[in-house]
């Protein structure tokens, strides 16, 4: 079963900002939906659709945090693991975060997987994101 939890992040400067379960919740609801359509979604989509729902607190600098609690949170409850945050892109060149190479949960973890391997990796990553069952009520 995910846990999903408040979660207070520390961004640069040592600022705090605690952000409400509901948000980890509502963004990996956000990611299900891209990933039955087959689409990757971009970071800043997943943005605009949490601020939609009536999160305020959501900006460049904590939504990468909050796609990797997603991931982080149903690899622990998929086997083999599944992780959401691999469909998640930028926009303009539709790279995925730095932070996705540093996941550690689950069983195969992208931190694993050696640099010259992770092209090839990342498409398998994303093809169990879409091809693989997985939901957020974990």
């Amino acid at each position: 079963m995910c846990n999903w939890q408040d979660k207070t992040v520390v961004k640069r400067g040592g600022r705090r900002i605690t952000l409400p379960h509901s948000v980890f919740q509502n963004a990996c609801r956000i990611i299900w939906q891209s990933a039955q359509q087959k689409r990757l979604i971009s970071y800043s989509d997943v943005e605009k659709q949490l601020k939609r729902l009536g999160h305020r607190k959501i900006n460049r600098g904590t939504i990468g945090d909050i796609v990797g609690e997603v991931s982080v949170q149903v690899s622990q409850v998929t086997n083999p693991s599944i992780y959401p945050s691999a469909i998640v892109v930028h926009k303009g060149d539709k790279s995925i975060g730095v932070g996705f190479w540093g996941v550690d949960t689950g069983t195969n973890p992208p931190s694993k997987v050696p640099p010259n391997q992770q092209k090839d990796a990342l498409l398998q990553y994303q093809n169990e994101v879409f091809n693989k069952p997985w939901d957020c009520n974990c």
